[in-house]
């Protein structure tokens, strides 16, 4: 389960604008791990941010995006997943 480039490409240059960080910053502080703890969480999760950025999907990047994002076992508040998610959006 990998990341479509053109997308994470896509996220990486909207983040990169303080408007839409402070957009990011706010999808990501109102989630929870148990969001994110299934499937439909991490595509109810995509789909917010995608809205929240501006950012256009196809039905099968948007499976991928949360499939991967599943797969990760995120806790959004914990400080290790927190920077192993913004080294991902930064390209690290």
């Amino acid at each position: 389960m990998a990341l479509d480039p053109r997308l994470v490409g896509a996220f990486r240059t909207r983040i990169a604008n303080p408007l839409y960080w402070r957009r990011a910053h706010a999808c990501l502080h109102g989630c929870s791990r148990e969001m994110l703890a299934t499937p439909d969480g991490c595509a109810a999760f995509v789909d917010h941010m995608s809205g929240a950025m501006g950012v256009p999907m196809t039905p099968a990047q948007r499976m991928g995006a949360a499939n991967w994002l599943y797969s990760q076992r995120i806790d959004p508040r914990n400080p290790w997943h927190q920077a192993r998610m913004w080294n991902v959006v930064n390209g690290a």
